[in-house]
């Protein structure tokens, strides 16, 4: 009887086990169909602009005129009125323009169009991470989306600039970044112009754009340097990067020229540098800061709510002690950071994301969402402020 009651037990695994294995091959085959499906569906082939309704009825936005000149070394735009210049720092977007979770993209254009219109500044600038190609996200057509994001754009007539993130660029994305560069420069009102005068090409876009004073005289030199993507170029477990040398090389020689173009010391001519992934000395000095040293980090508004994400120092901010010219560095990145610092008397600021899309529960987080507005006085100096959103929609019901 115990040798029956053993067999049967046995039988019954046996039958279990292969029960499981049916399952489990079922499953299998099943994901094994779908996969195929899913990419197709979701990479490449889908060619419908599911915004263009949205898009072709806005408003565009009233801004003031400004005179700008692309011929020479740098794009200059001159404050014909003499009044206090407003740049609007928008970062890590994560347009997609899939159907897949196109309603996230629409909040997205919609949060954007709000930021601007309430703010109506001269200038826009767009510090990376502007379109995601993710599979998870919908899409991997990075092309598309773009596309799409610069006909928003051109519908807004409003003046910008555009720097990359980690993102825009995924190697596993359809548009490279000469395709994307073509796309947004393309547009009237986009004043982005790789730079020429250097000929060491560093990063895949280098620019200097002056603002000047109604009288000529400069009065900020603004860099929009590329902070790169990783470590090895494509993945992201590999670590991020950072500024390369070429490109500090590049920094310091645009500085110079400039200076000798306009026959004054560096020193004297004051410039702020846009860029996506924070310096790996703001780090240093969030740290700093939480161990109580105040005598060279000064707080000055924000909060962090996620670690800091950088790469290694990289040379660029011994460079901007030296020459004393950058007053000020803007970036994103981390979309639930916002601490702002002052670090051996250089301006470090986070901005605000706008993204409904990359963290997971950030869709439904109003607190995160938002830019900084930069106002750039007569004399040179600046002033930040940091916007929400959900404050602009508040103030406007």
């Amino acid at each position: 009887m115990l040798f029956r009651k053993k067999g049967c037990r046995k039988s019954k695994r046996l039958i279990t086990m292969k029960k499981r294995r049916i399952v489990g091959l079922t499953i299998l085959s099943v994901f094994a169909f779908l996969l195929p499906l899913g990419l197709v569906s979701q990479y490449g082939i889908d060619e419908t602009n599911y915004f263009s309704e949205y898009i072709d009825n806005l408003n565009p936005i009233k801004v003031r005129q400004l005179q700008v000149d692309k011929s020479k070394y740098n794009v200059a735009i001159t404050n014909i009125n003499n009044e206090n210049f407003k740049i609007l720092q928008l970062s890590d977007t994560h347009f997609v323009g899939a159907k897949i979770g196109k309603k996230k993209d629409f909040k997205t254009l919609e949060a954007i169009y709000k930021m601007i219109d309430y703010n109506r500044p001269d200038l826009v600038i767009y510090t990376g991470d502007i379109v995601y190609p993710m599979f998870y996200a919908g899409s991997n057509d990075n092309l598309k989306a773009t596309k799409i994001f610069n006909k928003f754009l051109k519908k807004l007539e409003v003046p910008f600039l555009y720097q990359y993130g980690n993102h825009d660029t995924d190697f596993y994305g359809t548009a490279t970044v000469n395709d994307i560069n073509e796309i947004f420069q393309s547009n009237p009102y986009c004043y982005a112009v790789e730079d020429t005068e250097i000929s060491i090409k560093s990063g895949r876009l280098s620019q200097v754009v002056e603002l000047r004073n109604q009288d000529g005289t400069l009065n900020n030199s603004l860099f929009l340097m590329d902070s790169n993507t990783y470590i090895n170029g494509q993945s992201f477990f590999s670590g991020y990067a950072c500024f390369t040398d070429r490109q500090v090389y590049w920094y310091e020689h645009k500085l110079q020229n400039i200076a000798k173009r306009e026959k004054k010391d560096i020193n004297e001519l004051p410039s702020l540098l846009f860029c996506h992934i924070p310096p790996y000395e703001y780090k240093e000095a969030v740290n700093l800061l939480n161990e109580g040293n105040t005598q060279d980090v000064e707080y000055l508004f924000g909060k962090n709510d996620e670690s800091v994400s950088t790469g290694a120092a990289s040379g660029i901010f011994e460079k901007i002690l030296e020459y004393q010219s950058t007053k000020g560095i803007f970036f994103g990145h981390d979309h639930k950071n916002a601490l702002c610092l002052r670090y051996k008397g250089i301006g470090m600021y986070y901005s605000h994301a706008i993204d409904y899309r990359a963290y997971p529960s950030i869709a439904f987080t109003t607190k995160y969402r938002g830019g900084n507005l930069i106002t750039i006085k007569k004399d040179g100096t600046y002033e930040v402020e940091q916007q929400l959103l959900i404050d602009i929609l508040n103030e406007e019901k």
